[in-house]
């Protein structure tokens, strides 16, 4: 219980308030160390109540005074502001004001914040960079540094980074490393960066929620959309990620489901921030799917996600683990549906073999869902199915015109005729990127 652990009565107040009577496994475990002041490097799955884990102890030795006593560090944007909402829930009642700093978002008015006195930075690594070489972030008052989700960093391409932030900040703090595997570069860095760190390790030999139940089935190209729909139409599930390896991909189906009016929202790295943001919170208070790129399954923490769909199939079972990680979180019940054309069918032992889980085959009539399909865009040529993915590059996105494929943002002259070959190359590369 967290009773128990010697925390701050508002602290305590505010965990009842969220329900939260009963710690988890990672949380009994790695809350004591913390609070004794020990260096951590803690090995949980995705959806284990992580983050809580940090952000008590954090919440617990901070007083009011200290300014930028504590910094936190994610891999993405979206992750930063979990947490930041993580750090104000638990922290609601405490007078600590926490910050959120990352790109594509205003520099200008998260430097306000900070010198507004923040007690803990919250952020991704190339922003907290920035404002550190602007004099802006003050190094030499941490006390408390997370490195949560190390493993995701490390994949895309932040070790460096990470490396000259731990060389900026002093050698007398706290750190405490969370992800849900530990590579050997990882340990390398907590050798190099911590001081004699108690290794936390929850997991034993799986890596994702027992929680979750996992399916696929196997489908042609053609047929994949139709075996999505099946899926949503006989599992029924009542909140889904759907994830697509392309933008592109991910545009397609959002459009195709707009089209037969399924609830949905799209989220992919090409759009605008704000874009995102307001995708995430739509999809937190009430649309039942998101369509998304891996950008959503780097971290993302949200409540109630009965089902992770993947309707192109990753060829590295780690990303599986982290896509399915966003169902079945603390504890709660999940599954997992997995599209696999047939010449990806070896990946199902892959999977199973690294996730040390059991994939179980599901068999579905297309016949009623196909025909659903061709109804809907029968009678026109123009708007035979491939021909309407194509133009769902469009449908989407902000800043086009309404008739005109082109978006405004790449200038045109004042006839609104004119587009910018290079420009368009350039949309059409960042395009079929996969995040």
């Amino acid at each position: 219980m967290f009773d128990s652990m010697n925390l701050k009565k508002e602290i305590l107040t505010a965990l009842h308030e969220m329900k939260f009577d009963e710690p988890t496994e990672v949380q009994k475990q790695a809350i004591p160390l913390e609070l004794e002041g020990k260096d951590v490097v803690v090995k949980s799955k995705t959806g284990s109540g992580k983050t809580a884990a940090f952000v008590i102890p954090i919440l617990n030795s901070l007083e009011k005074g200290e300014k930028q006593a504590a910094m936190i560090i994610t891999p993405t944007r979206e992750l930063a502001l979990q947490v930041t909402d993580v750090v104000r829930d638990i922290g609601k009642h405490l007078q600590l004001k926490a910050v959120t700093i990352y790109g594509g978002a205003s520099i200008n008015y998260q430097i306000r914040e900070i010198r507004n006195g923040a007690n803990i930075i919250i952020g991704t690594p190339g922003r907290i960079i920035d404002l550190m070489k602007r004099g802006e972030l003050l190094t030499n008052s941490i006390r408390f540094l997370v490195l949560d989700e190390v493993d995701i960093m490390l994949d895309m391409g932040f070790i460096d980074d990470i490396k000259y932030i731990l060389s900026k900040l002093p050698k007398k703090r706290q750190t405490m490393f969370f992800s849900a595997t530990i590579p050997e570069e990882i340990k390398h860095i907590t050798v190099n960066y911590a001081n004699n760190p108690i290794n936390v390790n929850i997991d034993g030999g799986e890596v994702t929620v027992s929680t979750i139940q996992h399916f696929y089935s196997i489908a042609n190209g053609s047929d994949k959309f139709a075996t999505l729909l099946a899926y949503l139409d006989e599992k029924k599930p009542e909140k889904a990620i759907i994830f697509c390896k392309t933008q592109r991909n991910a545009e397609r189906i959002h459009s195709m489901m707009q089209n037969m009016d399924i609830n949905a929202v799209l989220m992919h790295g090409g759009l605008s921030q704000n874009r995102r943001e307001h995708s995430l919170n739509m999809f937190k208070i009430g649309r039942a799917h998101v369509i998304a790129t891996n950008v959503a399954s780097r971290g993302l923490d949200i409540d109630n996600v009965s089902d992770i769909i993947n309707f192109d199939a990753e060829t590295d079972p780690k990303a599986y683990v982290h896509r399915v990680g966003r169902s079945a979180r603390m504890g709660k019940s999940g599954r997992a549906f997995t599209i696999f054309t047939p010449s990806e069918k070896y990946l199902v032992y892959e999977i199973e073999n690294y996730a040390k889980v059991k994939l179980s085959y599901i068999e579905f009539n297309l016949a009623t869902y196909r025909e659903k399909i061709n109804e809907l865009y029968k009678g026109d040529s123009r708007h035979d199915i491939e021909s309407a993915l194509r133009r769902s590059n469009f449908n989407s996105n902000r800043g086009f015109s309404r008739n005109k494929p082109y978006r405004k943002e790449f200038g045109s002259n004042n006839n609104d005729r004119h587009y910018s070959g290079f420009k368009r190359n350039k949309f059409k590369r960042n395009y079929f990127k996969e995040d």
